[in-house]
C-alpha cells in the first residue's frame, strides 16, 4: 500500500492546475454544496375563547408543500398547562410550573415549543396548519398560515390566528390571514367573551442557513477582518511607540521640519502654474491625466477598503449600512439572494431592488447610465473596448428601470453600446421620457388651462369694474 500511496501523491504533483480551472472548480463546489435544513419554530402561548370550557388535548402543527404534497410532517404539544384566570374557555400552554391540566403528575411537562425541520425552500413555500385537538375529532379547530406571506427568514412574528372547525375550513369558510401582534396586544384581550371568535396566540419563527456562496463570502470576510485586526494592532502599536520615543531618543529629528516648510511653500505657489500648463496642453495630457486618475482612484479604493476593514471603520460604517441592509433583507429579492428560499434572482431583479422608483431618482439614474455609456468618447479608439464590458450592464440597468414601460428598450441599449459611434443615443433617458413625459405634459396643459381661466376671470372682473 505504501508504494501506491507514494505514486499517487507524486502523480498529483506532476503538473500544476490551471488557475482558471481551480477557480471554476471551487465556485462549482460552493454553488452545489448542500444548504442544510430550515426550522419552523412555533411557541404556542394560549387558545382563547374556545366554543366550550372542555380542555383540549393538544395543539397540532403540520405543513403541506406548495405543490400539494406533504401533510405527514406534524408535531403536537401536550395538554394546556392552565386555564386562563378570567376566561373559563381559554387555556395557557407551557406554564411556569410546566404542569398540565390533564396530568396527575405535577412534574409532567406540557411542551409548547414545536419545531418542524425541512429544506428551507420547502418550508418557505408551505402552508402551515395549526389544529386545536379534542378527544372527539369532530370538535377540532384549525387555522392555516402561508409562511411566505407571513414570515421572513430568521424573523420572529407574534400572531393571533382565527380558529374554525375542520368542517367549516374544508368548506372554504376559513377566515382571513393571521393578525400580526405584539406581546402586549396578546396579553390584553377584550372581556366580551361571547363576542370574540376563537383564536390561537403563538410566536412563530422561521430559521435557515445562508446560501453556500453567501456563507463563503461571510467566512472570507471574517478571515479578512481578523487578519486586518492583527496587522492593525501591530502597526498601531509600532507607530505609537515611534511617535512617542523618537523625539526623546533623537532630538535632532525636529530639524527635518526646516527644509519641509520651504518646499511646501514652493509647491503651493507652483500650483497655478501647473494648472495653467495642464489646461493649455489638456489634449496632449489627457491620457496621462486619465492614467493618474485611475491609479489615484485605485489607491483610494484600496485605502478605503483597508480602513473600513479595521475595527473603527467597521463601527463607523455599521451605523449607515445596517439599516439599509435590514431594509433590503426584508424584500423578496433580498431573501432570495441571502437565503435558499427559491430560485436565485436574476441580475435584473437584483438591480430593480436597489434602483430608485420615483421620478427624480429614475431621472438621475438614467442620466448616469447614459453618461457612463458616452464616456468612451474620451478615448476615441480604446473607449470602444470599454463598451463591450458596459453593454450588458447597461442592458440590465435599463431593463430594471423601464421594462414595465418599454420591454424592448434594453435591447436598444445593448446594441447602442455594441455598435460603434452610437453611444450618443440616450436610451435610458428616452425610457424616462416615455414613462413620465405624458404625465408631465398633461400636468402642464392642466396648469396652463387653469392659468387661462384665472386670467379670463380677471379680465371679466376689470371690464365689469370699468362699466
Amino acid at each position: 500500500m505504501a508504494p501506491e500511496s507514494s505514486s499517487s501523491s507524486s502523480g498529483s504533483r506532476s503538473g500544476p492546475m490551471n488557475p482558471l480551472t481551480a477557480t471554476a472548480t471551487v465556485a462549482k463546489a460552493i454553488m452545489s454544496a448542500p444548504t442544510g435544513n430550515g426550522r419552523l419554530v412555533a411557541t404556542i402561548l394560549s387558545a382563547y375563547d374556545l366554543p366550550s370550557d372542555d380542555v383540549p388535548s393538544s395543539v397540532l402543527m403540520s405543513y403541506s408543500e406548495g405543490n400539494g404534497r406533504g401533510g405527514t410532517n406534524e408535531i403536537s404539544t401536550g395538554p394546556p398547562a392552565a386555564k386562563h384566570r378570567d376566561h373559563a374557555n381559554s387555556f395557557k400552554f407551557g406554564g411556569a410550573n410546566g404542569g398540565s391540566l390533564t396530568s396527575s403528575n405535577s412534574g409532567a411537562t406540557a411542551a409548547n415549543r414545536l419545531i418542524l425541520s425541512a429544506p428551507l425552500s420547502t418550508l418557505f413555500e408551505s402552508t402551515v396548519t395549526f389544529t386545536v385537538t379534542y378527544a372527539d375529532p369532530a370538535r377540532n379547530l384549525t387555522s392555516k398560515c402561508t409562511i411566505s406571506k407571513t414570515l421572513r427568514v430568521n424573523d420572529t412574528q407574534w400572531l393571533i390566528l382565527n380558529l374554525d372547525s375542520e368542517n367549516q375550513a374544508a368548506a372554504g369558510g376559513h377566515r382571513s390571514s393571521p393578525i400580526k401582534s405584539s406581546a402586549s396586544r396578546i396579553s390584553s384581550s377584550g372581556s366580551n367573551v361571547g363576542d370574540q371568535p376563537p383564536t390561537l396566540r403563538l410566536k412563530l419563527r422561521l430559521e435557515g442557513p445562508y446560501r453556500p456562496e453567501i456563507s463563503a463570502v461571510i467566512n472570507l470576510a471574517n478571515s479578512w477582518f481578523a487578519a486586518v485586526d492583527v496587522v492593525s494592532d501591530a502597526t498601531v502599536g509600532t507607530a505609537t511607540g515611534l511617535a512617542r520615543d523618537l523625539p526623546k531618543n533623537f532630538p535632532a529629528a525636529k530639524l527635518l521640519l526646516v527644509p519641509v516648510v520651504p518646499l511646501a511653500t514652493l509647491g503651493v505657489a507652483a500650483l497655478p502654474i501647473v494648472g495653467g500648463i495642464l489646461i493649455i496642453g489638456i489634449p496632449f495630457f489627457l491620457p496621462i491625466i486619465l492614467i493618474v486618475l485611475t491609479v489615484a482612484l485605485g489607491l483610494g479604493a484600496i485605502g478605503t477598503t483597508v480602513y473600513f476593514s479595521t475595527r473603527d471603520g467597521r463601527t463607523s460604517i455599521q451605523h449607515v449600512a445596517e439599516p439599509t441592509y435590514q431594509t433590503f433583507l426584508m424584500t423578496n429579492t433580498g431573501q432570495r439572494i441571502v437565503y435558499d428560499v427559491g430560485p436565485r434572482p436574476s441580475p435584473q431583479a437584483l438591480a430593480r431592488a436597489v434602483l430608485p422608483t420615483d421620478m427624480m431618482g429614475k431621472l438621475v439614474a438614467s442620466l448616469l447610465v447614459d453618461l457612463v455609456g458616452s464616456a468612451s468618447y474620451l478615448i476615441p479608439l480604446a473607449g470602444e473596448a470599454f463598451d463591450l464590458t458596459w453593454a450588458p450592464i447597461s442592458m440590465i440597468l435599463v431593463g430594471a428601470l423601464y421594462d414595465d414601460v418599454m420591454p424592448n428598450l434594453k435591447y436598444v441599449a445593448l446594441m447602442e453600446e455594441l455598435l460603434p459611434f452610437t453611444d450618443w443615443i440616450p436610451s435610458a433617458t428616452l425610457g424616462w421620457v416615455k414613462e413620465f413625459g405624458p404625465g408631465i405634459f398633461d400636468e402642464g396643459k392642466r396648469k396652463m388651462g387653469d392659468a387661462q381661466r384665472v386670467g379670463r376671470r380677471e379680465r371679466e372682473a376689470l371690464v365689469s369694474m370699468t362699466r
